[in-house]
Order: structure tokens, then sequence, then C-alpha cells
């Protein structure tokens, strides 16, 4: 609710009601259902992911790249062989990175919770496509949050969960601050990837993550890297900037002709 009042109160003044009009259900319909399958199903059924699962299985399934195959099986975008099997390598390279084998995995509540989530989060990426062309990113982004808070409100009444905390100390309120900017970021930056890449590519790139997260753990915290976190690395990122190339030759070539 508060980043949907933070999007209002900075981005507001690029509103007006005839914009507002203009929209039609199926504009409407669009918003609302990528916020419920953010807020309303991916982000609660992670929350049980974490509680009832290995935080690195929950890791590795969240990062997997379905939205290529997704992308291919429901909206019938092209996935070249070449493409799915540099999917493939960087979810080999995510496996090394995050450490498990094949031991490590067993069905529970908390694995098939991550398993739906990511899936929602998937779905959600791939819906960008269909939101309203008169409307910016931003103002997109904006009319997101104003119904993101719905379900995670009807959960909570749900649940007789407490709207607001008994006490808020001063860090909380700083901590509360910059998750609500991270969240206003996030999502931008995740609605404009997916509106301008295809969605294996833009899918891949998230995977830089992780890579990101290994470097700043080395670099910062002293952690160190084992041979198969660097192998995971290197697939990573060579499987990343294959599918860009890829991409890129693919519009060149759809220019030229």
């Amino acid at each position: 609710m508060l980043a949907g009042v933070c999007c209002w109160i900075a981005f507001g003044p690029q509103f007006n009601a005839k914009l507002l009009r203009q929209l039609s259900k199926k504009d409407w319909a669009v918003i609302a259902s990528c916020a419920f399958l953010i807020y309303g199903l991916s982000v609660p059924l992670f929350t049980v992911a974490v509680l009832h699962a290995d935080l690195a299985q929950v890791a590795f399934i969240s990062a997997l790249p379905a939205a290529g195959p997704l992308a291919w099986l429901l909206f019938k975008e092209k996935l070249h062989p070449r493409a799915l099997l540099l999917i493939i390598i960087s979810t080999i390279g995510l496996l090394l990175v995050a450490g498990l084998g094949s031991q490590s995995y067993h069905l529970t509540l908390g694995t098939i919770a991550a398993i739906i989530s990511m899936f929602g989060f998937s779905m959600s990426y791939l819906m960008v496509r269909y939101h309203p062309k008169s409307l910016t990113n931003i103002q997109n982004t904006t009319l997101l949050f104003s119904f993101g808070w719905m379900p995670m409100l009807v959960l909570m009444l749900v649940d007789r969960q407490s709207i607001m905390p008994a006490r808020i100390h001063a860090v909380a309120l700083v901590g509360l601050l910059f998750s609500v900017i991270f969240n206003i970021s996030g999502v931008y930056v995740l609605n404009h990837i997916f509106k301008h890449l295809k969605a294996h590519v833009a899918s891949n790139i998230l995977l830089l993550e992780g890579v990101f997260a290994l470097v700043i753990g080395y670099m910062f915290y002293g952690e160190k890297l084992s041979p198969a976190e660097l192998l995971g690395t290197a697939l990573i990122v060579a499987s990343t900037l294959a599918l860009s190339m890829m991409s890129i030759r693919t519009k060149e070539s759809a220019a030229e002709a």
C-alpha cells in the first residue's frame, strides 16, 4: 500500500481523468491480474517456501528461467533450439552456484510453494506485453501498485493478522523506506526488460543476480568461491551473453529484411 501511495505522490501528476477513462475493461483486467499474480499468489507462496524449505532450494527454484519456455508454450513466442540449449546450460550453472545436487531435492510443501510462486512471477512478467500501450512504464507500474495492496490486505484479514505493527522503530522506518524504493524500482525495471526483450533473453539476464551476489560476497565479505561456483558463474555469464548476441542478430536480420 505504501508503495502505491508513494507512486501516486511522485507520479500522480502524469495521470488525468481522460487518460484513465480511455482504459478498457481488458486493460484494467490485465493490470489487476498482474497485481494478483505477484502479490496475491507469488509473494505469499514464496514466504511459505522460505519457511518450509531450504533457502538454497528456494533460491534455485525461484531463479529458474521459466519465462522463455512459458512464452513459447502459451504465447507462441519463437524459441530457437540453440536458445533452448543455452537456457539449459544456464540452469546447470544456476544449479552449481546454488550448490545443490540431485540428492538435495524432495517434494515438500516448501518446494511446491516455490515452484508455483516461480510460475506466478514468470506469468506476471509475460503479461507486461499486454499492459496498456497508451500508458508509460511508470504509469503502468503506479497502477500495478494501486491494486497490489488489495490481495495482501485480504490475506492479512483472513489470517487475522494485525494491519499496523504494535511498535515502529526508527531503524524499521528506514528499512521500510528503502524496501519501498527498491520494490518500485525493481518492478519498473522488470516491466521495462520484459517489454523490450524476448522472454527467454530477459529471464536469463535475471540469473546474473546470483552472479552479482557471489561477487559482492567475495569482494566485501571475504566469502570463498568454490570451483563449482566459479564454473556455474562462467556458464551463466556465457549463456546470457550468447542469448543476447542471438537476439541482437535476429533483430538486425529482421531490420535488413
